[in-house]
């Protein structure tokens, strides 16, 4: 029988309350492949899913999207019997090989026969029928072995997964973002963490409306295919910033336009019953990225202000970001609404209390509301 066998690290180490963290997985895993009607049943520290062979390429695509796998393999499942074991590696040894491995994990410890027995076992095997010999180092294939309680599965592969936790394990969060490369990634490392995510994008339409709209939507589809479901926020942001540029020193206006998007967020936060914020904020990067403005910034945020790659080098989030496909989509170009008439030279070491006395002659609660009654609101 041919099937996926799913691994995870992590929730393996939460004790009592590992079952939860696998319930969560298995009912994502339901959720990403429910087209393709699987059978998913949860093994000793192990998820099996059957699966159309004709299906590989677009599963394969999905599971390693899904927060919590550490690694999947597509295998074959035989009985508890040597020389059905025996067959399946039959199955498997295949192409040009001239070395080989055998690696037995016997998670079910009443199993006959221990792990090492099997390699030699096995190993032997395979060297008198297919003349391949044995390295243990730098083998040109390798045939795992895991026994579990009802079967043996036997592959060849193990695909990468994301890790960490699984979506909805952990608490919402609202994240800000904008179209630039560093708030998607920042969001999906919040994934990992088992943290559901509501986006929220604040936008002055100007001349570029579908520009900026296409891709902020592109970049939040790209994300929500690791999530079961997803909210995205389009905040209107003109009439806040005119009263803004009409009272707010140029210098300070990057600090004040996010202290207010940080309010409105908020807003939605309460309403979305989210228990933080996540960013792209990565220090010292951009002028509002500072500590101090950071500081005078986050004050305006009423709860937690996760920042997953706040120490991570530019190269790194690049890399990170082409790897989760959102890079390309954020770098075509577009109208940046918190680059609107700002300062050449922003003020980089900003005050609390000089920030609260410029932004104190805008009525930002009623500028706020009005944003939000005139939000658009979707859904993925």
């Amino acid at each position: 029988m041919e099937c996926i066998v799913v691994h995870y690290s992590e929730i393996g180490l939460k004790g009592r309350n590992r079952g939860f963290f696998e319930n969560m997985l298995i009912s994502n895993i339901r959720q990403s492949l429910k087209e393709f009607a699987p059978i998913v049943e949860r093994l000793s520290g192990r998820i099996m899913i059957d699966y159309d062979p004709d299906d590989r390429k677009e599963i394969e695509k999905r599971l390693q999207r899904i927060s919590g796998i550490s690694s999947f393999s597509f295998a074959l499942a035989a009985e508890r019997d040597i020389e059905d074991i025996k067959s399946a590696i039959d199955r498997l040894a295949t192409g040009k090989v001239k070395s080989f491995a055998i690696s037995t994990f016997r998670g079910d410890k009443t199993f006959r026969h221990k792990s090492q027995e099997m390699n030699v076992m096995l190993g032997d095997y395979v060297n008198e029928k297919y003349g391949w010999k044995v390295n243990l180092t730098n083998p040109d294939r390798t045939f795992f072995v895991e026994i579990s309680r009802k079967h043996v599965f036997i592959f060849t592969e193990k695909i990468r997964g994301p890790g960490g936790l699984p979506v909805g394990s952990s608490g919402k969060l609202v994240s800000l973002i904008s179209g630039g490369i560093d708030s998607p990634v920042a969001a999906y490392e919040m994934f990992k963490r088992g943290c559901p995510i509501v986006f929220v994008h604040f936008h002055n339409w100007g001349t570029d409306k579908e520009v900026v709209r296409d891709k902020v939507e592109s970049l939040v589809k790209v994300l929500s295919k690791h999530q079961p479901r997803t909210v995205l926020y389009m905040v209107p942001f003109e009439e806040l910033q005119k009263s803004i540029i009409a009272h707010v020193p140029s210098k300070y206006r990057i600090i004040v336009y996010r202290r207010v998007m940080f309010g409105i967020a908020g807003m939605i936060a309460r309403k979305e019953k989210a228990l933080g914020f996540v960013t792209g904020d990565s220090v010292g990067q951009v002028a509002s990225q500072t500590l101090e403005n950071i500081y005078c910034i986050y004050a305006m945020a009423q709860l937690p202000v996760f920042t997953p790659i706040a120490g991570s080098n530019k190269e790194d989030i690049v890399a990170k970001a082409k790897e989760i496909g959102t890079y390309d989509i954020s770098i075509l170009p577009y109208s940046d609404c918190c680059s609107f008439l700002v300062d050449k030279h922003p003020e980089t070491r900003a005050k609390l209390e000089v920030i609260e006395k410029v932004e104190s002659p805008i009525d930002i609660e009623a500028l706020s509301r009005n944003a939000l009654e005139h939000t658009e609101i979707l859904k993925f």
